[in-house]
């Protein structure tokens, strides 16, 4: 398995801190090249969200270097790979509310990730507030994940429709994050197949909500992206057309192409 990625992640046009944070990792075992990815947007509004997101990516790719490689070295299956994850965002969690409490600040945080783990066929994905994954191909194009927010409840129940989201005042309210003083957070995780020819992005929901999802597989399905010049090139095409659109949020989005 091979991998093509880029990304893009700016403030935009009106904020001056970008509270947005990501990273890649890579590493091989057994031969096999293992993929690692993940978006986090500290929460608009509150003081402290570039932290929040910033560390939980540290925390995150440390536990890939340290943590990944002795899980599989002892034969840990996927799903023991899996609670391995959800006990560092619970303890990520944990010591994020604590450091807000100690200094009286406001920390939160989405978490969107994808680890791509050969030797099982799988791709283990963690999830929680309004970041997004998609999968892309030259066909079609589908969310792999629940928007944690007042706004995504309300679509799931048929409150109101994706096109009255869009203009929603709400639609920036989470239900779910890292810290914010949750004590009980509950992340969101799949164990899926994938194939050669294949693209996952993640984004902040700065990037995708003045794109439609036609134009969103158009510029970042496999065959417009084959090499990482293409990719960064429509990453920012995508990212000076949601600014032109009125976008006011940061904007982060991450493709990664499977060939």
């Amino acid at each position: 398995m091979k991998y093509l990625f880029s990304y893009v992640t700016t403030e935009g046009a009106v904020r001056k801190v970008n509270q947005d944070s990501l990273f890649i990792a890579t590493a091989e075992y057994k031969g096999e090249e293992i993929f690692f990815a993940a978006v986090c947007d500290g929460v608009g509004g509150l003081a402290g969200g570039e932290k929040a997101s910033a560390y939980v990516c540290k925390r995150m790719n440390d536990w890939f270097v340290s943590e990944l490689p002795e899980l599989l070295r002892s034969g840990a299956k996927i799903l023991n790979i899996r609670r391995s994850m959800d006990d560092r965002l619970h303890e990520l969690n944990t010591r994020i509310n604590d450091y807000a409490g100690r200094t009286g600040s406001d920390m939160a945080t989405t978490y969107t990730s994808v680890l791509i783990l050969p030797e099982f066929g799988k791709m283990l994905t963690a999830h929680v507030g309004d970041s997004r994954l998609y999968r892309i191909t030259d066909k079609e194009i589908a969310v792999l994940t629940s928007d944690h927010s007042v706004v995504g409840q309300e679509i799931r129940s048929g409150k109101i429709t994706a096109e009255m989201a869009g203009s929603d005042p709400r639609q920036n309210q989470l239900t779910n994050c890292i810290g914010a003083g949750l004590e009980d957070t509950a992340y969101d995780y799949s164990i899926r197949g994938y194939g050669t020819d294949e693209c996952y992005m993640l984004c902040s929901d700065g990037f995708r909500k003045k794109v439609s999802e036609t134009e969103l597989r158009e510029a970042l399905c496999p065959s417009a992206n084959n090499d990482e010049k293409a990719i960064s090139g429509n990453l920012k095409k995508l990212t000076n057309k949601v600014i032109q659109c009125g976008e006011r949020d940061n904007i982060t989005a991450l493709l990664v192409k499977l060939c």
